[in-house]
């Protein structure tokens, strides 16, 4: 009598076991349950259902959803609606939800795309530019880089086409008027969670907390979303200026930006003086590169601010 074959052997149990996430597949920043979190969950899983031999246990492990639901543990599809050039390098993407729903983020909060590239799966995390309350769509600004994996990904995007975003994940806490004054200080598409932030603060009639923004930027053409920011910038508690590092005069700027824009780059001196500017003691938000962070916190820190006084997303 011949013996039946094992319906579950060893390899096929191999062929199911999750795969560890490469380097790329982490957006290094910070998320819970971050990619190498969901791994081990995974894994965990799968040693239980090889140990029990029960394969439907397996059924618990989610790689995508299409409930336009945002989630941080899988991947839900959003559709993009348009897609707006902002610069030579620079897009605003927005993105379908459905009816009047809403992403559901609280303030700075930021959620990770995945991207395949040449069979390469990358993942990088952005926050969206719209406000938190926004219904029926979200907008992310994403800057391409000529030898970025996942600006490979993005520059193929079309008007229609789906991508995946899990999370969200991060935040900068915050009620209403909980500080005299926010200075906020952005470098690029690090303006991206002030946004949000300062039109939350524009909308209630009821917070009257200062803002004062500072953008920097290599050129005046680089200056993102002009139009809001001079809308914003026409409230009563909002101040926005711009220190743009490669432009060697201000005298070809519109006059309405000449007297708010330096030349060069933030320093000590600059800070202090914008900390003195303020109206009232204020709070620092810091976003941008590596780079643009270390910088700020170290010339805060030497004009004398402590660590609770400031910020880093």
């Amino acid at each position: 009598m011949k013996m039946e074959r094992c319906f579950e052997s060893e390899d096929d149990w191999l062929s199911l076991m999750p795969t560890e996430p490469l380097e790329s597949q982490c957006c290094g920043s910070g998320c819970k349950p971050c990619v190498y979190d969901v791994y081990q969950k995974e894994l965990a899983q799968w040693e239980e259902a090889k140990a029990k031999k029960d394969r439907s246990l397996l059924t618990k492990q989610k790689e995508e959803s299409s409930n336009s639901e945002l989630n941080p543990d899988t991947f839900t599809a959003f559709k993009i609606s348009s897609v707006e050039q902002l610069t030579e390098d620079t897009c605003q993407y927005k993105f379908e939800l459905p009816g009047n729903s809403s992403l559901g983020l609280s303030l700075g909060q930021h959620i990770v795309l995945r991207g395949m590239v040449n069979g390469l799966e990358v993942q990088r995390a952005y926050t969206p530019v719209s406000p938190v309350n926004a219904e029926g769509y979200f907008e992310v600004l994403i800057k391409c880089y000529e030898a970025g994996l996942m600006s490979q990904y993005i520059k193929s995007w079309i008007e229609g086409e789906t991508v995946f975003w899990r999370g969200p994940f991060g935040g900068f806490p915050y009620s209403p008027n909980q500080y005299g004054e926010l200075l906020m200080l952005a470098s690029g598409t690090g303006i991206a969670p002030m946004l949000p932030i300062l039109q939350y603060i524009t909308e209630n009639e009821d917070d009257e907390t200062f803002i004062t923004l500072v953008g920097c930027f290599r050129t005046f053409e680089n200056i993102y979303l002009k139009p809001l920011l001079q809308d914003q910038s026409r409230y009563w508690n909002v101040r926005t200026c711009y220190v743009l590092s490669q432009e060697s005069s201000l005298e070809k700027l519109p006059w309405s930006y000449q007297e708010n824009t330096h030349t060069g780059h933030i320093t000590e001196n600059l800070m202090k003086k914008m900390i003195n500017s303020c109206r009232r003691k204020p709070f620092v938000l810091i976003c941008g590169s590596v780079a643009f962070n270390e910088d700020m916190t170290r010339s805060l820190k030497a004009i004398g601010l402590k660590q609770d006084s400031y910020f880093v997303f």
